[in-house]
């Protein structure tokens, strides 16, 4: 996963993370728009990828969230 809409689309859409980090759908909409996901809802996150075995963990949340330049780095 590349970008936090890449963790969207793996977990099954706005809606969908929604529900795994317990919040109202706006606020995960919110979330998707501004490709931010604060550090609070990492461990629901983390959690559902272990039981779904996606490919998601902590190294990759942060590096979703730096800014493209340091990516390469």
């Amino acid at each position: 996963m590349n970008t936090v809409h890449d963790i969207f689309d793996t977990f099954g859409g706005t809606g969908a993370v929604a529900r795994i980090i317990n919040v109202k759908h706006s606020a995960a909409s919110e979330m998707r728009r501004r490709q931010s996901i604060p550090v609070k809802y990492w461990p629901s996150l983390i959690e559902h990828a272990k039981a779904t075995g996606a490919a998601l963990d902590s190294d990759a949340l942060v590096r979703v969230h730096l800014p493209a330049s340091e990516h390469a780095a």
